[in-house]
């Protein structure tokens, strides 16, 4: 049987463009589905890291975009709409204040944090691969050898994680599947396949879609994990070709660069998605606050400046 190493960045990007039920679709899927998973101690440990990095990011954000002046001057307080327009005030600063409360609740207790919750019930110590002396050696000289995967000149967190890779299943012998974006094992495929290959005689594959890895190993997966995966990258192409055309852009624009986004990121799902300016048009929608009728409530990513004209939110 394979085993599928998901990447801390894949489960890190909840955080940052989702819906709640697609988390919960998502981690339901993988936790009926754990035999095929598999984790690193050291996993773990840049998820807790991250995840507060994360969410204290999003505080300060949150902070800096809701800061309203609340000072009014003696003739604006003399108007007859102000009374309504102060306690419209008074109300948002209440909830402002909750919000903020609720965010700092999560990053100070993890218990209260729902993704992190499932991600911990999801690795068990029967999944999870420890960092022994062993592992952080071979990782250290991995490092200083220069192989792949290779993290930046003061760590050698993703040398450690490969390490203990490769100790798992030199003595269980399975073939296995990596879910990452990271660019160290996507421009270093050949050399890690051809090492795996030599350790212990099984294959490596390597792919971006936990989707695409579930269907390697033959397990049948419900629309409902497509479309929560759907949902969690559309918002990603999104973000990054509204970043590589400046933050604002037009429909045509968004779609061009979604387009060449999709191709050069290999996203085989989407390349045969024959409604992608269809899809992208409802994913800006369902993620803005200023189209009421169709928005999620939930992340608020993108800005109408006209019509067919995008901005990302500031």
């Amino acid at each position: 049987m394979a085993k599928i190493f998901i990447d801390t960045n894949i489960f890190l990007d909840m955080y940052r463009s989702n819906l709640p039920k697609d988390i919960k679709t998502i981690m339901q899927f993988l936790y009926k589905n754990k035999k095929y998973f598999i984790t690193t101690e050291q996993s773990i440990n840049e998820f807790s890291r991250n995840r507060y990095r994360i969410l204290s990011e999003t505080l300060d954000s949150f902070k800096n975009q809701t800061n309203i002046d609340k000072g009014a001057s003696t003739f604006l307080r003399s108007l007859t709409s102000f009374k309504k327009y102060d306690e419209s005030l008074k109300n948002f600063w209440a909830q402002r204040s909750k919000i903020i409360e609720e965010i700092g609740d999560k990053i100070e207790n993890s218990q209260k944090d729902a993704i992190f919750s499932k991600f911990k019930k999801l690795c068990k110590l029967d999944n999870t691969i420890l960092s022994t002396n062993e592992i952080i050696d071979s990782a250290s000289r991995r490092k200083l050898a220069g192989n792949p995967p290779t993290s930046d000149k003061y760590t050698c967190g993703d040398e450690i994680i490969w390490e203990s890779l490769l100790s798992y299943e030199i003595e269980h012998k399975e073939d296995l599947i990596v879910v990452s974006k990271d660019k160290t094992f996507a421009d270093n495929s050949e050399f890690l396949s051809n090492e795996y290959n030599a350790k212990t005689g099984k294959a490596l594959t390597i792919c971006k879609d936990i989707i695409e890895a579930y269907r390697i190993v033959g397990v049948e997966l419900p629309r409902e994990i497509e479309q929560a995966e759907e949902n969690l990258k559309w918002t990603d192409i999104i973000i990054t070709a509204l970043t590589n055309l400046g933050g604002e852009a037009t429909l045509t624009e968004i779609y061009n660069e979604a387009s060449d986004i999709i191709y050069y990121n290999d996203c085989q799902s989407k390349m045969k998605n024959k409604a992608k300016e269809s899809t992208i048009r409802s994913v800006l929608q369902r993620f803005s606050s200023d189209i009421p009728s169709a928005y999620n409530g939930k992340k608020d990513l993108f800005h109408q400046i006209s019509e067919g004209v995008w901005a990302l939110k500031q």
